[in-house]
């Protein structure tokens, strides 16, 4: 419901202090931003995450308020990255059944 939206809580950027640089650089894409690469021949599960200093400065902020200790930080990452990756890689896979598909059809 449209209602629910007015119900979010979300921190407007220009109330955050200017060591956080996100503010002023171009946002990479998750992998990047979290130092995960999930085209390693090490598993995304066994790789340690390492953030960008600005993002893992605004991150800490979140795990703290939320209680998360140092390894649970690093599954939140790792979980991050991992669903991120199995996404991307179903919508190739869907993609390339389309494409197939259309050449059938031709």
């Amino acid at each position: 419901m449209t209602y629910e939206a007015s119900l979010n809580i979300i921190v407007n950027p220009c109330c955050l202090k200017k060591e956080f640089a996100l503010i002023d650089r171009e946002i990479r894409n998750i992998f990047t931003e979290i130092g995960i690469d999930p085209t390693s021949d090490v598993p995304i599960s066994e790789q340690e995450p390492k953030p960008l200093p600005d993002r893992k400065a605004l991150d800490d902020i979140v795990f703290d308020a939320l209680g998360l200790t140092e390894e649970e930080r690093k599954e939140v990452y790792r979980a991050v990255a991992q669903l991120v990756w199995e996404r991307i890689s179903k919508a190739k896979s869907v993609q390339k059944r389309h494409r197939r598909a259309q050449t059938k059809k031709r």
